[in-house]
């Protein structure tokens, strides 16, 4: 197998986890588990933005959220993309800061995590986590198609 082909089956391989992760994160709003509907969003972003920096060859660092090196690297991408790097990096900053309290709560405080997060908190994690997955698909279909 080549290298391109390899990368590719990689990055498409983080995107369907991405996509996995979302539908996991609407179970669990709809169980009205909203704290994990968090924890899942901020997962699928962080596995999106991953996927992109590595379809363009860019090695990322072994933390949750990577926006920075999205907006360092930005000349790598298409306008149209480059044009969404800062709402994509506002969300990934966003749900990196839930990442700990929606798994462990306060714990300094001794409030679970169900009792940090409500139904507005986990639709508004969906939404962005669906809006960063279609533009990294999007992405990934034009490179894809660029180095076959």
């Amino acid at each position: 197998m080549s290298e391109v082909k390899r990368r590719l089956q990689f990055v498409k391989a983080y995107l369907d986890n991405a996509e996995e992760r979302i539908a996991l994160a609407e179970f669990s709003r709809a169980r009205g588990f909203h704290h994990n509907a968090v924890r899942l969003c901020q997962e699928a972003i962080e596995l999106c933005l991953k996927a992109i920096l590595r379809l363009y060859g860019v090695e990322y660092p072994k933390s949750h959220d990577v926006a920075p090196l999205l907006r360092r690297y930005s000349f790598l991408f298409p306008k149209w993309f480059q044009e969404k790097i800062s709402d994509i990096a506002r969300y990934s900053r966003d749900l990196s800061h839930n990442r700990g309290p929606a798994m462990y709560g306060d714990e300094e405080a001794e409030i679970p995590p169900s009792e940090l997060y409500d139904e507005k908190d986990s639709e508004e994690a969906i939404v962005k986590a669906r809006v960063v997955l279609e533009l990294c698909l999007k992405l990934f279909e034009e490179k894809a198609s660029s180095l076959e």
